[in-house]
């Protein structure tokens, strides 16, 4: 991996300690800055702070990859996970733009080249989130106390978590275990080959693995923290994607058993205080970005992007899947709106005209030209689908219709469990999985592990941008993205 200019390794160490003499260190949003001051300590005064107890700078340098992961980089279109998430999903089935702006390259498969400025934010935020991981890591001693290991366990997590993207997204989901996908930054700033996918997987599992271990007697104090509970939740995505449905199952049901399922869907996803939230980011009107935000993209009611008819809709054939008793339909316009018209009871009358299938789900508070929701991680819904799949799968057909029951008898008050088994019991499981995490980043990475390629020539009904009706099959080049130029000019062991 290049060096990344934001947050130099041995820099990041040392940094690290200058902040232990920092009256009481602040949020996330006064560590998002530069780390390039000169090196004031050494590692061996480092690891002698973290034996004696102190978890200071440790408690700086995570809260700096927290805010990364919210705030990612400076432009319109790089505010963090989110972003990724978004970009991801409009390169799926389900989601269509209106015209080509911001996120447009995704929607249209443009951006998969190796020159793409997408292509070089999505492999730069994951390498930073693993550079910065790794300083952690490999500074913490396995002897450390209990409070410090836990800032280690974290890393493992967000290593795996990064790493997990990466790998799917520049690479083949369904190619063999031996295919080289990307390379595993060691932590030491020297320029690896790729890895071959077992051995980006393991990385990913073992972290992961670990990570669950350490952290299960840690009690959080915020949703913005990760968890045993939030790492139950990725390996149940880790067994999902690899076909572990055992596994899958085991890691779904704890992670679905945080919070509840609320009955209330028109609220915005704008808030970590939710029920349903496992994981996600706090934003105030501190760190708000106000336009490069997820919600300026994704929010029609708000004066953003979305708003000024960069629509994001629905593709209008999983509309009409959704039942008409379904809560999650309102998710969605279900007629064209003229402009002034409040949509949305307790909401604002837009200024605009709000086509059909029109996407409703995220709004956020307080009003027109204020981007302050939070951003939402993880939900617990996804895993009560994980789980209902995973059993379905195991052919586990009763168990999974009582947890598929489960879940839709909150969202629709008509639904009736369902009576089908096997294929066509996974089927509607998976249909369920596109409407109710629709928007939340998960959609294309599902089309990969079931081998679906794209196919926007289906009938929908809702507007696609020019260039955008697009059928691309499965295992298509263009359905991973090419390692960027920014990487092959710096490391000259990419292509051994």
């Amino acid at each position: 991996m290049k060096k990344t200019e934001k947050y130099p390794y041995k820099r990041i160490l040392n940094y690290m300690f200058l902040l232990l003499i920092i009256s009481n260190l602040a949020s996330c949003t006064d560590l998002d800055q530069e780390f390039d001051k000169q090196e004031l300590y050494t590692d061996s005064h480092a690891t002698a702070v973290i034996n004696s107890g102190s978890t200071q700078g440790l408690k700086a340098l995570d809260g700096a990859i927290l805010a990364y992961f919210r705030d990612g980089e400076s432009s319109e279109d790089e505010f963090g996970i989110k972003a990724v998430d978004l970009g991801m999903d409009l390169r799926s089935n389900d989601i269509d733009m209106s015209r080509n702006t911001w996120f447009g390259f995704y929607n249209n498969y443009d951006n998969v080249i190796l020159t793409s400025n997408d292509n070089a934010f999505i492999w730069k935020f994951f390498y930073k989130i693993i550079n910065n991981s790794n300083a952690i890591i490999n500074l913490v001693p396995p002897t450390a106390p209990e409070e410090s290991l836990a800032f280690k366990y974290k890393s493992h997590a967000y290593r795996a978590i990064a790493y997990f993207y990466l790998l799917r997204m520049y690479q083949h989901t369904l190619a063999d275990d031996a295919t080289l996908a990307i390379p595993i930054d060691k932590g030491d700033f020297v320029g690896q080959p790729k890895s071959s996918i077992s051995e980006v997987k393991k990385l990913i599992l073992d972290d992961l693995n670990l990570a669950y271990e350490g952290l299960e007697s840690y009690q959080r104090t915020s949703k913005e923290e990760v968890d045993a509970n939030v790492v139950a939740a990725y390996l149940a995505r880790y067994h999902l994607t690899y076909k572990n449905w055992a596994e899958a199952e085991k890691y779904a049901d704890i992670a679905m058993q945080v919070g509840s399922i609320s009955n209330d869907v028109l609220h915005g996803f704008d808030d970590i205080s939710l029920s349903e939230v496992l994981w996600g980011a706090d934003v105030t009107p501190a760190t708000s970005e106000t336009y490069a935000s997820f919600f300026a993209h994704s929010s029609q009611i708000n004066d953003g992007y979305s708003g000024w008819d960069h629509v994001k809709s629905i593709n209008s054939n999983l509309y009409d899947f959704i039942p008409e008793t379904d809560k999650r339909k309102k998710w969605f316009a279900d007629q064209r709106y003229p402009a002034n018209t409040v949509i949305i009871p307790g909401t604002w009358a837009h200024y605009a005209a709000t086509p059909k299938y029109t996407s409703l789900k995220f709004i956020a508070e307080p009003g027109p030209g204020e981007f302050i929701g939070d951003y939402i991680y993880l939900r617990n819904t996804e895993f009560y689908l994980t789980k209902a799949e995973a059993l379905a799968r195991q052919n586990k057909n009763a168990e999974a219709q009582q947890v598929l029951f489960d879940l839709n008898s909150i969202r629709d008050d008509s639904y009736v469990k369902s009576s089908k088994t096997e294929q066509a019991l996974i089927d509607e499981i998976l249909m369920y999985r596109r409407v109710e995490l629709w928007g939340d980043g998960v959609a294309s990475f599902d089309m990969a592990r079931n081998g679906i390629g794209l196919n926007r020539k289906d009938g929908r009904l809702n507007t696609i941008m020019p260039g955008a009706d697009l059928v691309i099959p499965a295992l298509d080049p263009r359905m991973i993205y090419a390692i960027p130029l920014s990487e092959i000019d710096a490391n000259p062991n990419i292509n051994n």
